[in-house]
């Protein structure tokens, strides 16, 4: 065996040579093949690796856009130690698959002789059978330019309570927008919003799913994200989703309409 990592700053050149590794498992690797794919369409700039065996890819992470956290595919135990003895600090942290994040952070932190600490526990699901639960009065329509700015503060209101970065607010809507990805739940209004991630490898990502507090209680992210669901999955199209391990309710919303766990992801810092 003979382990050999490769750096990239060209998003092309990476997804040249990463591609058929990560499509082989297009749900797991849903977000990778996304930063892979805005990298080379907006020139967003970072890093990237690949891990081969033989000449064969058995790895991948990748840094995208710069400041990130890395973002790790599934991979051996060896190809993960190998990759955090070659990616040198600093780095903000590392995110992904449970066990390949928690192996890179071990090893990453004795190796660098830096502070490790657990963030973020978020679980990825795979919609296996819709199921007709929305009950809500009002219908899912595409999102337009007139829904823009009520669309650019729910984008960054989401960033807050989820504690996620919130990028630019304005880019993500107007660029949502442009290419028709994303929806809300009008009820005499826009109620709730929720965004579709470009396909790759025939797999969707269901986003920034996100109500108003003044709107909640009524169904409307349930209703959103079921009847998205099933506009998603009639263009032939496989659907999955993040959630916060912390939050049980949007846990329950998105397991009755039918989405099920695939696995667990783990997000750490490093000082």
């Amino acid at each position: 065996m003979s382990l050999r990592v490769r750096e990239f700053e060209d998003p092309a050149a990476a997804y040249e040579q990463a591609h058929e590794f990560l499509v082989a498992n297009a749900t797991q690797h849903n977000v990778l093949l996304t930063v892979l794919d805005q990298g080379r369409e907006r020139r967003l700039g970072g890093r990237f690796w690949t891990v081969t065996d033989c000449e064969q890819v058995v790895g991948f992470a990748s840094q995208s856009p710069p400041g990130m956290r890395v973002g790790l595919s599934r991979m051996r135990d060896d190809t993960i130690r190998v990759l955090a003895e070659a990616i040198a600090p600093p780095i903000p942290g590392v995110v992904g698959d449970a066990a390949a994040a928690a192996t890179f952070a071990g090893h990453f932190a004795e190796r660098h002789g830096v502070p490790v600490e657990p963030v973020e526990a978020q679980r990825l699901y795979e919609l296996c059978r819709l199921e007709a639960t929305a009950t809500s009065s009002g219908a899912l329509r595409p999102a337009v330019v007139g829904d823009g700015p009520v669309l650019v503060e729910w984008t960054r209101q989401f960033a807050t309570e989820t504690e996620t970065p919130a990028g630019d607010a304005h880019d993500f809507v107007d660029v949502g927008l442009a290419a028709e990805r994303l929806w809300v739940w009008d009820d005499n209004g826009p109620v709730s919003m929720a965004g579709a991630s470009k396909p790759a490898a025939g797999v969707c990502r269901v986003q920034r799913v996100y109500t108003p507090p003044t709107r909640r209680g009524s169904g409307y992210a349930t209703a959103c994200v079921e009847h998205l669901s099933r506009a998603l999955t009639g263009r032939g199209l496989r659907c999955v989703l993040y959630t916060q391990m912390r939050n049980p309710t949007s846990n329950a919303i998105y397991r009755r309409i039918g989405y099920r766990p695939v696995s667990e992801v783990l997000s750490y810092d490093f000082g």
